[in-house]
């Protein structure tokens, strides 16, 4: 049964995050930038970023128990409303559903892709998911 509850949980932060790229403001362009990386003549790489060591620090905080057990009950609640509305799902609806225990749609699926690559967080909201159910 949690084999089949860990599998559902990474579909359905699959599918959060295709739903995201798809419906996404705005067309995607490459930006400017000169053969060898570099802009205007300085040494500065085009593609530097702040995104990449927030994503790194990102991955190495901990997140709040507080903010997992929200996420479990949210992850229930989701799961329910999925079962029971079954191919008539609403991305809308599982978004309020996620709002409604005071997380953001991002939050979530944050939670979701680091449950993805770290088994012990996996471990710890699996349990909370059981005490939740």
């Amino acid at each position: 049964m949690k084999t089949y509850v860990l599998i559902f949980l990474l579909l359905f932060a699959s599918i959060i995050v295709i739903l995201k790229l798809i419906t996404s403001p705005g067309q995607v362009t490459t930006p400017e930038a000169s053969i060898d990386g570099t802009r205007y003549g300085t040494e500065v790489a085009a593609y530097q970023s702040s995104d990449e060591s927030y994503y790194k620090q990102s991955t190495n905080e901990e997140i709040d128990n507080q903010v997992l057990m929200a996420f479990a009950r949210a992850f229930v609640d989701v799961q329910s409303y999925m079962h029971k509305a079954g191919n008539r799902a609403h991305y809308s609806e599982t978004s309020k559903i996620v709002q409604s225990h005071g997380l953001s749609v991002e939050s979530y699926t944050k939670i979701a892709s680091r449950m993805n690559k770290n088994s012990g967080l996996r471990n710890k909201v699996q349990r909370m998911i059981n005490e939740v159910n």
